[in-house]
């Protein structure tokens, strides 16, 4: 199938409930999403994911040997059920599918995840595969990005430590009767700042301050989940706005009315301004369009 690209680079608005201040969201995608829907639509889905279980840690420093990575291992911070249930919720909402099922794998690399689930021999139409994608750092500009789930520390001298949850993820849509052919994917990243200190050298999770960063990286799951779904045009469809009334022929103007005289153009010909949260450009929630990122 030949698929047009489309790189949507936007800030998160979509969902109001959610405490997004000072939440940078952005977005790209790779699929024709009209001859998806149509494809899709009446046959099953089932979606898995190879992250949610690992967190990866870093700590930048001043130069470059000042730099640590690690990982912290927290089944039990629930962001795999997370990821998994909020997209079977939000694909089951949509009312495109005949059945929507989740299948928990151990597989942690995109190859690995599709021969389990094959050895699984879990029936169905297509797969809706989740993983870790790598970003740019979005918050201090360092040559260091993000990937996947995790928490980033910076410090200089190490002085003046601050923390950073973020979410780098990657969806594709696949075909597994034909080896993962590739329907459509897209991906999405976000970086919020926590108000304390979340890593101790090594680097290692800070019990002490890590509630901060845990709920952080709640939001940011459930943000990225609705803007992977929506991107692949898979989210619940929009009814329909009525029509707008037709303008009044100019036949039907009364003989009396004065002759129209030129105006300035209405603030309605021209995009509508985005609002400004903290400083940083929110797009209104229009769903279409291509808003540019700007970061802190």
């Amino acid at each position: 199938m030949q698929t047009t690209r489309r790189q949507l680079l936007a800030h998160s608005a979509a969902l109001p409930f959610l405490p997004l201040a000072g939440l940078g969201l952005t977005a790209c995608s790779t699929v024709e999403t009209t001859s998806v829907q149509s494809r899709l639509r009446g046959k099953s889905i089932t979606v898995i994911s190879t992250i949610g279980t690992t967190l990866r840690l870093s700590w930048r420093g001043t130069t470059l040997f000042n730099n640590e990575f690690g990982e912290a291992f927290v089944p039990d911070w629930g962001y795999k059920e997370q990821l998994e249930n909020r997209t079977v919720e939000l694909l089951r909402a949509s009312g495109r599918f005949s059945s929507v099922q989740r299948v928990t794998i151990t597989a942690t690399r995109r190859e690995e995840a599709l021969k389990e689930l094959k050895e699984l021999k879990t029936p169905t139409d297509h797969v809706l595969l989740i993983s870790g994608a790598p970003s740019a750092d979005s918050i201090w500009a360092t040559r260091e990005g993000f990937f996947g789930l995790g928490i980033a520390q910076r410090s200089i001298l190490q002085l003046g430590t601050e923390s950073v949850a973020h979410a780098s993820l990657r969806v594709d849509l696949l075909v597994p009767s034909t080896f993962g052919t590739v329907l459509g994917e897209a991906t999405v990243s976000t970086a919020q700042r926590v108000p304390a200190p979340a890593l101790l050298r090594g680097p290692r999770l800070n019990d002490d301050n890590a509630a901060a960063a845990r709920e952080s990286l709640k939001v940011q799951v459930d943000a990225a989940v609705q803007s992977l779904v929506n991107q692949l045009g898979l989210g619940k469809a929009m009814p329909a706005s009525s029509p707008a009334a037709a303008p009044a022929s100019p036949a039907l103007k009364p003989a009396s009315a004065p002759a129209s005289v030129p105006t300035t153009p209405s603030s309605n010909a021209f995009p509508v301004t985005s609002p400004n949260v903290e400083g940083r450009d929110i797009p209104a929630p229009s769903g279409a369009g291509v808003s540019d990122f700007l970061s802190r």
